[in-house]
This record gives C-alpha cells, sequence and structure tokens, in this order.
C-alpha cells in the first residue's frame, strides 16, 4: 500500500507546525506569542489538512480551554520536511539569551581608604554628660580627668 504525497506546507504553516511539535498541548495564543504574529488562520488550516488537532479541556471556572497538539501526519510532515532540507537554516523564535550584566564587586564593602589623616578625630574620646566615651568603649568619668585640669589654672576675673 502506498500512500499519496504530501503537498510542501507554506513556510508560515511549517513555523507553526515546529512550535506546536516543540510546544505540546498549548494555547494558541502562547504559540502565536512564541512566534511572535498571529496564528489563529494558520492553525484553523493545519487543523483542516490533519496536521495539528486541538483538544478542549475545561478551565477551573468551567470555560473551555483549547490547546493544540501535533498529530502523526504533522509529525511524518514535518520528519519529510527535515530529509528534504536537512542544511537548510530554521529560523526559530525561541527565548532570548541572557543579557550581559556586569557582576558586583561589592566596592562599597573594601576598606576605607580615605586621606591620611582624616580619621584621627576617632582616637580622642566623645563627651556624653560627664564621661568621656572612646571608641574601644573605655569610659572614664569626666570629673577625674577634668579636675586636674582646673586645679593648675585659676580663674582670672
Amino acid at each position: 500500500m502506498t500512500t499519496a504525497p504530501f503537498a510542501p506546507l507554506a513556510p508560515d504553516h511549517l513555523a507553526v507546525l515546529r512550535t506546536v511539535a516543540r510546544m505540546d498541548l498549548s494555547l494558541g495564543a502562547s504559540i502565536g506569542q512564541n512566534l511572535g504574529r498571529p496564528v489563529s488562520d494558520d492553525l484553523a488550516a493545519l487543523r483542516a489538512q490533519g496536521y495539528i488537532r486541538e483538544i478542549s479541556s475545561p478551565r477551573t471556572d468551567g470555560t473551555p480551554n483549547h490547546l493544540h497538539t501535533i498529530t502523526d501526519k504533522g509529525n511524518e510532515a514535518l520528519q519529510r520536511q527535515a530529509e528534504q532540507s536537512p542544511s537548510a537554516p530554521v529560523p526559530t523564535i525561541g527565548p532570548r539569551a541572557p543579557l550581559r550584566r556586569e557582576t558586583y564587586t561589592g566596592t562599597e564593602m573594601h576598606p576605607f581608604t580615605g586621606r591620611a589623616g582624616s580619621m584621627d578625630a576617632l582616637k580622642y574620646p566623645s563627651r556624653v554628660g560627664d564621661q568621656l566615651r572612646y571608641r574601644d568603649d573605655a569610659s572614664a568619668p569626666a570629673a577625674e580627668q577634668a579636675a586636674p585640669a582646673a586645679a593648675k589654672a585659676p580663674k582670672r576675673r
């Protein structure tokens, strides 16, 4: 038994058929989005020729969900097309290559390399009430340190 030769598919129909084969059981809108153009007419023509079929499945809200899948005839057509032109490049639209971004180096986390002597103020204590507080958390009462200074210099009036 011999089968009748298939008519060659148009390039648009062939692209839709490849996409349906790659994205099995997918919505017509997602197939069109993958190809970057509306495909409802192409899907209807391929369904009429028997290359794909539409499966209706209910959504959770009860509305029908029309999914497309490739048939055996569609798979044969794709294989025959691959045998006829194995070296012909096939334009495909798929996921984009990842964007190149510069690598984060964390420069704000590096040690401080400012002007020499700019951090000398941190050597001296801060006055908090009657205490002098050093950066290393050692505290000394200000009254003890200030008393010798007051005794040395008499006040003038």
